[in-house]
């Protein structure tokens, strides 16, 4: 009994190791760097009550879809789809709540219908073996496509915050003094981390995205990890969606184009390995919050907002740099 003890202990602390590894502080480390940075440059600004407050809610939209990519990422696959299911489950739960709807309802039935569409990508990626890169492609393309056809570019009003207040504090609220989209940003990271690192489907997604012979061989039955993986990625965009029509009381169609390369770079530059296999849904959480703050850091620091992706590119190109480095010293 004692021995097996040491053993379960021995095993959580190699976890902890992973999930706080050298690259995890260095790119805590960047974060800190950049707020403390543009603090300096906006005189104190960047640092209000307000602004932290902008910063959470904007850094929880992006972060969503963030973590689930990370999660699909490790496991060896991409979405490139997930802008678009991200307008789509905005487009889909305003419609929903106009035709009387319950909010709450029309939430469950917009996030099912976003893991419908992972469903979708998953399947015709592990059943056809087709490139991930490629299905997303299309399928991004697709569901931006059907937003346009039915609505034309016009948007549509999603006033539910003034009709169902409850709704509206469940998602865009307070509790307390932080932000309720914040902290289902925290409460999504620490359950995801946990399934990452202390739970078995963990395990199989890094063997999956690392090693997927072995995986294989080890009897991982790899296509349904992915096909898990999509799915989850699936509900988490059209969760955003769902938020950020919320906050800004309105859907357009034009809504989440850039999300796609945003989330990708922020799980990048959060150490997430591009070929599979390595990372953690701590680093891709900080490096949600190193996006915000470039984009909204510039800004308040008076800097040209042009600056914005030559910053972001060059920092994505360093991380990389950094992360080959620390695995060749593995």
């Amino acid at each position: 009994m004692q021995e097996s003890s040491s053993e379960s202990r021995y095993e959580v602390l190699t976890r902890l190791r992973i999930v706080f590894s050298n690259r995890t502080i260095i790119i805590f480390g960047i974060a800190i760097g950049l707020f403390a940075i543009f603090t300096f440059l906006s005189g104190g600004l960047f640092a209000t009550a307000k602004v932290i407050d902008l910063l959470s809610t904007s850094a929880s939209e992006l972060g969503f879809i963030s973590l689930g990519c990370a999660m699909l990422m490790i496991s060896g696959e991409f979405d490139l789809s997930v802008g678009s299911v991200s307008a789509l489950g905005g487009l889909i739960m305003a419609a929903l709540y106009q035709i009387g709807l319950n909010p709450f309802l029309a939430m469950g039935i917009t996030v099912g219908i976003g893991i419908v569409t992972g469903t979708i990508n998953g399947l015709i990626t592990v059943k056809f073996k087709i490139p991930s890169f490629i299905i997303t492609l299309g399928t991004m393309m697709l569901w931006r496509g059907v937003i346009y056809v039915i609505t034309e570019g016009l948007q549509i009003n999603f006033f539910v915050m003034e009709i169902h207040p409850a709704f509206g504090k469940f998602l865009q609220g307070k509790l307390g003094a932080v932000s309720a989209p914040l902290v289902w940003f925290v409460v999504t990271g620490i359950i995801l981390e946990l399934l990452l690192n202390f739970h078995r489907f963990g395990n199989h997604i890094f063997a999956t995205g690392g090693e997927k012979e072995a995986a294989r061989a080890m009897g991982i039955n790899t296509n349904k990890t992915k096909l898990i993986c999509f799915m989850m990625v699936g509900g988490l965009a059209a969760l955003s969606g769902i938020m950020q029509i919320t906050r800004t009381r309105g859907f357009h169609a034009v809504m989440g184009g850039d999300t796609a390369l945003m989330a990708i770079a922020a799980i990048v530059v959060g150490g997430v390995s591009v070929t599979g296999g390595a990372g953690s849904i701590l680093g891709a959480f900080l490096g949600v919050l190193i996006i915000t703050f470039l984009q909204f850091g510039l800004i308040f620091a008076g800097i040209s907002g042009f600056w914005y992706k030559v910053i972001l590119g060059a920092l994505i190109i360093v991380v990389v740099v950094i992360n080959k480095i620390l695995e060749k010293r593995k």
